[in-house]
């Protein structure tokens, strides 16, 4: 009885072993949770763009302090530099030039601009600065030299032009993860004597190189040039490329025929996303896919961020208003793919308003701005009025296009 005994207790250590055994073959045992974790790890990035920063002569006046005798651009930006660094990346067009108050200060049809609006830019959350369009020019060669030294001084990065032809008027930049490429370039006015201009001003013949621009009727080798651009971008590492563009009509609210074969050449390049400016009203926003399904974000003009173009100056509301415009990628650390996640907008619009003596202006998120009116200085009642048809021209014009783009309301 006892060698029965023992050998029922053998026989099922035995198979215990072997069904542990079994059990390990058949189901093995989980991956750590971090290691899980790690592999399927997505980062999100988000890019946003403004339109058009223009200092006019009303605009640095309202600015200045007689008492320490400075200019002051920060509290343009104060109640809206929140939503500007939401994004990992935010990029502006500068529409003026820094040439030096020797030059003595001015706005259209020529800027020259006091420096402090570059550290009022820095102040908002800005990051990557435009600096050619066709006012770069405004203050001749020194002025766009200078201009650049501003900028790089307190911190800002500049694209479309560069101080030597060694250097880069483009940038890669890494964030999260992500290679990042943003490049800018600007229409030409007409030659003069065989010399490129800007605004009709010529650049001199040995700084050609210096300026990222493309010329309408020769557009197809100047698409050739951008191509390869762009090209040389994706070589160096860049994953998402951004595309900030000064063309278009003025005061045209949608865009014209350019504008349209552009996009869609710089969609068959590669391009992710189109930060357009120069018509000083918002343009639509779409997104167009190629036959490989690459897509391409495009907000045809962002509009004017801030400016003294105004209803009570050009009979024209629209150029009151601005866009914030955000694009969001995600990325797959495990397979290094980089998708479009959503695109998204916060509607701006430039608040007027007399303290004593002084003007002030001001960029407000102006949907926030209704729900809270006080918090964003919004009491005059002709103020108020105009933010509300600001608002919904804008609303209404970007969903008659894109139904499903996100407006922030938060």
């Amino acid at each position: 009885m006892k060698k029965l005994v023992l050998v029922i207790m053998i026989l099922f250590l035995i198979s215990g072993c072997f069904g542990l055994s079994n059990r390990n073959i058949e189901q093995p045992l989980e991956p750590k949770p971090q290691e899980l974790k790690e592999e399927e790890k997505i980062v999100e990035i988000t890019i946003a763009g403004v339109g058009d920063i223009m200092v006019h002569s009303r605009q640095y006046e309202a600015a200045y302090d007689s008492q320490t005798k400075e200019y002051n651009f920060k509290n343009n930006f104060t109640l809206v530099r929140d939503y500007i660094k939401l994004a990992d990346i935010a990029i502006a067009n500068l529409e003026t030039t820094f040439g030096g108050e020797e030059r003595g200060y001015s706005g259209y049809p020529r800027f020259n601009t006091p420096d402090t609006m570059a550290d009022a830019l820095k102040y908002a959350g800005f990051d990557v600065i435009s600096t050619i369009n066709n006012h770069t020019m405004d203050t001749g060669i020194k002025g766009m030299f200078r201009t650049l030294e501003i900028l790089k001084d307190r911190g800002l990065i500049p694209i479309g032009t560069r101080e030597s032809i060694e250097d880069k008027s483009y940038i890669i930049k890494e964030v999260q993860g992500i290679n990042v490429g943003i490049t800018a370039y600007s229409y030409e006015t007409p030659s003069t004597n065989g010399m490129k201009t800007l605004n009709g001003i010529p650049i001199p013949k040995e700084y050609t190189e210096l300026f990222d621009t493309f010329n309408y009727q020769q557009l197809e080798k100047d698409l050739g040039k951008i191509q390869r651009r762009i090209e040389k971008m994706r070589e160096e590492g860049a994953e998402i490329i951004v595309f900030v563009v000064h063309w278009g009509s003025e005061y045209q609210r949608s865009y014209d025929k350019f504008q349209k074969e552009m996009a869609g050449r710089l969609n068959s390049f590669g391009v992710d996303i189109i930060f357009g400016s120069h018509p000083h009203v918002i343009q639509p926003i779409e997104t167009i896919e190629r036959e490989d399904g690459h897509k391409t974000v495009i907000a045809y003009s962002l509009g004017n961020f801030i400016s003294n173009q105004r209803y009570e100056f050009l009979n024209n509301r629209y150029t009151e208003d601005g866009i914030v415009v955000y694009v969001t990628y995600q990325k797959n650390l495990k397979t290094g793919e980089t998708t479009l996640k959503e695109t998204a907008y916060l509607p701006t619009w430039v608040n007027r308003y007399r303290v004593k003596e002084m003007w002030i202006y001001e960029v407000i998120p102006v949907f926030q701005a209704l729900q809270n009116k006080e918090a964003y200085n919004l009491t005059n009642a002709d103020s108020i009025e105009r933010a509300k048809i600001s608002l919904n021209n804008t609303v209404n014009w970007i969903k008659e296009f894109n139904e499903n783009i996100r407006q922030i309301t938060e």
